[in-house]
């Protein structure tokens, strides 16, 4: 197999994110979990690390095609990114590449083991903005079970240590490299208690709960049913439409995806890991070769950043879909891009743009879709 020279990636203005998961591999078996879309539990048993996972020097070969940027981050993420080739890859990624980097983690290692790793990549780390580089996610019932009913007081120690390692610490998030953030799902609350622990000395958010709980629905979303159609019995099965991404999203074999849902899926399936070695084969060549990968599949991926012919225009296809309904909250819910957009302009931005819904009759004059809305179906 010959090594391909890869292109450098042109990125266009609407990117607004780029991520990377470099394992969905846990430490944690959380009964709520992002990666499992449909909160039925045991997400330990939905996911693992397969054993020809993406090795560290081709994440940089890869990664490399990215331009350096001081305001659009490689987001690297999970699973638990710190586990990540035994704890080490984490760290030579970091060494193999300019870039600033954003880590969304759940503090798995010690300070200590944490700043080893990292190979003395602090600084890739730590940037100007408005938010931490380093998202600390809570996980009340979990981490009180893993650290023996002091879980967010072991939380906050660990980000404080941070301090001691090169690492910017403040209660003021615009001045802290460390932040700590949990989901406001209705079972969980932040207690008297949490707020002393935590205050004065590293800053701690909620974030919006996305999805449904007892029958109702939580979050606010550009799409009419996009995320509750079959999980709150209003139609019984999904519908078409057609969906691009304005955002670069890589799984852990460096496969990219155009959606949450068909990257989680995908994994959930085995799918990804199946098609992965065919692919080694053909030097990825994924674009070339598209029609022998995936066949019959309906979720498919975009493209592979180890192919030499994925360029960025590819993201901005409108690609048909047959499982609009079940769409992912984080993709279609009504939020900020980079640039502010609804705070500074009023305009929604969503991870996905999705067009032409293919809404049936019996659903059309539904209360639930808003004259604004209805610019999105299929006439």
């Amino acid at each position: 197999m010959t090594t391909i020279d890869l292109p450098p990636l042109i990125l266009p203005d609407s990117l607004n994110y780029i991520a990377v998961f470099l394992t969905l591999d846990c430490n944690l078996n959380c009964a709520y979990c992002i990666n499992d879309p449909e909160q039925g539990g045991e997400r330990r048993d939905l996911f693992h690390n397969p054993d020809n996972a993406l090795p560290p020097h081709d994440w940089i070969r890869g990664l490399s095609r990215i331009p350096f940027s001081t305001d659009l981050p490689i987001t690297l993420q999970g699973g638990e990114p710190t586990l990540y080739w035994g704890s080490k890859g984490l760290g030579e990624i970091l060494a193999g590449l300019p870039h600033y980097f954003d880590l969304l983690t759940n503090f798995a290692l010690k300070a200590e083991k944490f700043a080893r790793i990292l190979n003395g990549q602090q600084k890739k780390l730590q940037r100007d903005a408005p938010y931490p580089s380093i998202r600390v996610s809570y996980h009340p019932e979990e981490m009180a079970r893993t650290w023996k009913d002091r879980g967010f007081e072991e939380l906050v120690d660990r980000c404080a240590a941070l301090a001691d390692y090169g690492f910017r610490v403040s209660p003021v998030k615009a001045k802290s490299d460390v932040g700590i953030y949990m989901v406001a799902h209705p079972d969980n609350t932040v207690t008297p208690s949490m707020r002393a622990i935590y205050q004065d000395r590293v800053p701690f958010e909620t974030k919006e709960f996305l999805g449904m709980h007892n029958g109702q629905l939580f979050g606010s979303y550009l799409y009419p049913f996009s995320t509750h159609l079959t999980a709150a019995n209003i139609y019984p099965r999904t519908l078409n439409c057609e969906c691009r991404t304005s955002e670069l999203l890589l799984d852990p074999l460096g496969f990219i995806w155009g959606c949450h849902f068909y990257l989680y899926e995908a994994w959930k399936n085995g799918d990804a890991e199946c098609e992965f070695p065919l692919l080694q084969q053909m030097d990825y060549r994924f674009n070339l070769n598209a029609g022998k990968l995936f066949t019959g599949q309906a979720l498919r991926p975009i493209g592979h950043i180890l192919d030499a012919d994925f360029t960025m225009e590819s993201l901005r296809e409108f690609r048909p879909c047959s499982y609009y309904g079940r769409c992912i909250g984080c993709d279609t819910k009504v939020k900020n891009n980079r640039f502010q957009s609804l705070d500074d302009q009023n305009v929604a931005h969503t991870s996905v743009e999705i067009r032409n819904i293919e809404m049936p009759p019996e659903l059309r004059d539904h209360p639930e879709i808003l004259p604004h809305q209805r610019r999105y179906l299929r006439p």
